[in-house]
């Protein structure tokens, strides 16, 4: 879960009302962006109190204006995700194809891709995409995307509601087991010691030590997040 949708009218009679259900979510997950629909008949003062838990993005319902306002106010919510967080990092010293291709890395981690379905995304063989994102730097197609479960890890395991079990799961890893020998292998951490040292922030200067990137290059022009 990397993000949430929530519809007022699905939460208005929980404990607490609005502002208790929102900030149930952001003590949990912190790290989950937050979308809010509002109905035109919203009390102000929890239109206030919705801000002050940290919203992301809030819609005001309309009958004909959801479908305009609903994917801007969820891409601006995407701008806290992993992918994004990642590519404002790393996408300036990367030509624009290669900064595309660890976007589609991050977001086919949560989609389940395996290697060949991220090379078929660009059209191209396994082999010969590990050589372009070797060629600038990055790990080889099967390698960065156990760096983007990891970096998902890292971000995860920032949220007290989530345990490493549960992150094993929605990451895809055969068991607990197999997750914390990832973190061994790659990062030299437990779970516990890769939240305590810093979650996406440490495991992202673990990724870049990994990489080779051209750091007095810096593409320009272009947004990366």
């Amino acid at each position: 879960m990397t993000g949430v949708v929530v519809d007022e009218a699905a939460v208005a009679d929980r404990p607490g009302g609005i502002p208790g259900a929102v900030s149930e979510i952001r003590m949990h997950f912190p790290s989950v962006s937050l979308v809010f629909l509002a109905g035109p008949r919203t009390d102000p003062l929890t239109l206030l109190r919705l801000g002050r838990e940290g919203i992301d993005s809030l819609v005001l319902l309309s009958p004909e204006g959801l479908l305009q306002s609903l994917p801007g106010a969820c891409a601006q919510a995407y701008r806290r995700s992993v992918p994004s967080l990642v590519a404002r990092r790393v996408s300036p010293y990367l030509p624009m194809w290669e900064a595309r291709a660890l976007r589609a890395a991050l977001d086919g981690v949560v989609r389940g891709w395996s290697s060949e379905d991220l090379a078929s995304h660009f059209g191209l063989s396994r082999p010969h995409m590990s050589e372009r994102l070797k060629s600038v730097g990055l790990p080889s197609v099967g390698r960065l995307l156990v760096w983007g479960r990891l970096l998902h890890a890292g971000r995860w395991l920032e949220d007290p509601g989530r345990s490493a079990e549960s992150i094993s799961r929605q990451l895809d890893y055969s068991s607990g087991a197999a997750f914390r020998r990832a973190l061994r292998n790659y990062l030299g951490t437990t779970p516990t010691e890769t939240e305590a040292r810093g979650g996406l922030g440490f495991v992202l200067d673990r990724f870049l030590a990994d990489c080779s990137l051209d750091h007095d290059r810096r593409s320009t022009g272009r947004s990366a997040a």
